[in-house]
C-alpha cells in the first residue's frame, strides 16, 4: 500500500478540527519515526494548526503542502491556468447557476407568502448560504488528489533524502488552505523572514496529469535554488515541467503566501482548453497517480542534494 493510499483510507476527510487532530497525531509519529524534528506550531492564535518539519528559517528550500480538505456543493473546482477566457466563462456559468437557483428559492418563498420582500430575502439569503457553503459546507468524501497527493508527495521526500542533507530542507503542512490560506498566511505572519526573503516550494493537486505546472514569482525566480528545481523538474522522465509567472497563471495555493513562493500542480493537456484539472471539490476527486508523487519526490530529494 503507497502512502497516499494509506492516508486516504485512514484520513479519507480531514476538515472538522477532531479529523484533523487525529490526521496530525498519525502524520507527525509517522515522520518523528523517519528521524526528523517535527512539531504542530500554532498561529493565528492556536486557529491553525501547522505542522512544521525541521528549521524553515534556515533551510535552503521548504517544501509545503495543505492537509486540510475542502467542502462541496457537488460543482467542480475546475482549474484552467492558462487559458483565462474559458476560465472567466465557468466562472461566469457557476455565479449565473447560483443566481438562477437563488432566483428560484426566492421566487417560490415569494408564491408561498404572497410577500415581495419575502422573495427578494429569499433570493439574498439563498446566494449568500450558496457562497458559504463553498468553504464551510457539506465534506467532501473524496479528496485523493485535494490535498491527499501533496501530502503523500511531501512524506515521500522525507523518506528519500539521507541524513547529511536534511539540514538544507524543511516541510510544512498546512491547516485551512480550503478557508482562504488561512494557516499558510498566519504562519507567514508570524515568520516574515520566512514570507520575504525563504525559497517555498508548494504540492497542491500533483495527483491527477502529466504536466507539472510551475508558478513562481520573480523574486524566486532570482534564486539559485529555482534553477536547479527546474533542472530536477526538465529531468523527469515521462513527465512534462512548464514554468510560468505566478502573475500570468491562475491558482491560489499556499505558495502565494510567500514572496519566492513556488506552485507546482498537476494538470492534462486538452484541446481547445490547455492545462485543466477538473472533478476538485466533488466525489470524483477519488484516485492519484503514484508515477507523479513518485516523480515528484525524487525531483525535490535531488534538489536537496545539489543546493
Amino acid at each position: 500500500m503507497t502512502l497516499c493510499e494509506k492516508i486516504t483510507e485512514l484520513f479519507p476527510v480531514r476538515k472538522s478540527q477532531q479529523q484533523k487532530k487525529t490526521f496530525r497525531q498519525w502524520v507527525t509519529a509517522e515522520i518523528a519515526g523517519m528521524g526528523y524534528s517535527v512539531r504542530v506550531e500554532q498561529n493565528d492564535r492556536g486557529r491553525q494548526q501547522n505542522i512544521v518539519v525541521g528549521d524553515p528559517e534556515h533551510a535552503l528550500v521548504t517544501y509545503t503542502a495543505h492537509y486540510d480538505t475542502p467542502s462541496t456543493i457537488l460543482l467542480p473546482d475546475l482549474q484552467i491556468p492558462r487559458n483565462y477566457p474559458v476560465y472567466l466563462l465557468w466562472q461566469l456559468g457557476m455565479v449565473g447557476g447560483m443566481l438562477l437557483l437563488s432566483l428560484l428559492a426566492g421566487a417560490a418563498l415569494g408564491l408561498i407568502t404572497k410577500n415581495g420582500n419575502v422573495m427578494i430575502l429569499g433570493f439574498f439569503g439563498a446566494f449568500v448560504a450558496l457562497m458559504w457553503l463553498q468553504l464551510n459546507g457539506f465534506a467532501n468524501p473524496n479528496n485523493v488528489n485535494d490535498n491527499t497527493s501533496g501530502v503523500a508527495a511531501l512524506l515521500e521526500t522525507m523518506a528519500r533524502i539521507p541524513q547529511e542533507h536534511r539540514s538544507k530542507v524543511a516541510f510544512i503542512l498546512f491547516d485551512n488552505m480550503e478557508k482562504g490560506r488561512r494557516g499558510s498566511r498566519a504562519y507567514a505572519r508570524d515568520h516574515l523572514e520566512m514570507q520575504h526573503t525563504r525559497f517555498v516550494v508548494n504540492a497542491d493537486s500533483v495527483g491527477v496529469g502529466d504536466v507539472f505546472l510551475v508558478s513562481a514569482p520573480s523574486l524566486a525566480l532570482q534564486l539559485p535554488q529555482y534553477a536547479k528545481l527546474e533542472q530536477a523538474l526538465s529531468a523527469l522522465p515521462d513527465k512534462q515541467a512548464r514554468f510560468h509567472s505566478s502573475v500570468t497563471t491562475r491558482g491560489n495555493s499556499d505558495f502565494r503566501s510567500f514572496k519566492c513562493g513556488v506552485g507546482i500542480t498537476a494538470y492534462r493537456q486538452v484541446s481547445g482548453i490547455g492545462l485543466y484539472l477538473g472533478d476538485l471539490h466533488t466525489r470524483r476527486d477519488d484516485r492519484a497517480e503514484q508515477e507523479n508523487i513518485e516523480a515528484l519526490a525524487a525531483a525535490f530529494s535531488t534538489l536537496a542534494a545539489q543546493l
